[in-house]
């Protein structure tokens, strides 16, 4: 299957990490790719939107040269978040964040609460390694497409994938139904749940190395210390809200704020 990303670049540093994620992400095989140039969005002076647009066009033509199979696009955008591309579920839209910045957080919290596929953003410091796929598995989560797109991003780059549930009482509600194993203990059905969850991620990709943990504590820093030495960390809809909660600052340790990899937010 053809990905079909849109990378949403203002030809700043974040933008180059995002254009390094793509890159990783498509490696030698096909794909469809849209720059959506933001260079101007921000109302800069005009010799510094030129030097952006310049940049933005660069990164195109590095794109074409190391994945020779990829169909490269760039289109121009003023207000980038108000794109109605951003409404199509079937693109992958990546954006980059220089951490604790204001306009760059803003853009990507817009990015999410606005479009309908799966986002993923790049830290700009981030340089690609080849750690774990890191699944935050929410109890509230349809996990469907969250484990599809997991599993096969660790397979394209053979790593593991590491399942993580947080949890912080030991009340009813930390438990749906559809997890409820028996009389044991809620540790214990956590883990009975990872582990099904787990043969579900290897269904199509059997050669798949899948472990499974239940730890206890706040979602945030629980998932940030997971993800560590991570590739990627995946969220699916249930951590949407903590997700934009931190971006917009009302977690000290705001997921996004912290992260040391690129996290994807599937809806």
């Amino acid at each position: 299957m053809t990905d079909r990303i849109l990378l949403a670049s203002d030809g700043g540093a974040a933008s180059a990490a995002a254009l390094r994620w793509v890159i990783d992400r498509v490696g030698a095989g096909s794909a469809e790719v849209e720059i959506v140039d933001a260079a101007g969005a921000d109302g800069a002076e005009r010799a510094q939107v030129a030097e952006r647009h310049g940049n933005v066009e660069g990164m195109a033509a590095l794109l074409r040269l190391v994945a020779p199979f990829v169909t490269v696009t760039v289109t121009e955008s003023a207000e980038p978040v108000l794109d109605p591309r951003l409404d199509a579920p079937d693109a992958l839209l990546v954006v980059g964040m220089r951490r604790r910045d204001r306009r760059a957080t803003r853009f990507a919290e817009l990015a999410l609460a606005r479009a309908r596929g799966p986002v993923v953003v790049v830290p700009a410091e981030w340089i690609c390694r080849d750690g774990p796929v890191v699944v935050g598995i929410g109890a509230e989560d349809d996990l469907t497409e969250t484990l599809a797109f997991a599993a096969a991003t660790a397979a394209a780059g053979r790593v593991e994938v590491q399942l993580i549930h947080a949890w912080q009482t030991t009340g009813t509600g930390e438990i749906p139904p559809a997890w409820d194993f028996g009389t044991d203990s809620i540790p214990e059905r956590q883990q009975r749940a990872l582990a099904h969850l787990a043969r579900v991620a290897r269904q199509s990709h059997p050669e798949l190395i899948v472990t499974a943990e239940a730890v206890q504590g706040p979602v945030v820093p629980k998932l940030v210390d997971a993800a560590r030495t991570a590739s990627l960390l995946v969220v699916g809809r249930s951590h949407r809200n903590a997700v934009v909660q931190a971006m917009l600052g009302s977690t000290a340790r705001g997921l996004l704020a912290e992260l040391p990899c690129p996290v994807a937010i599937i809806p």
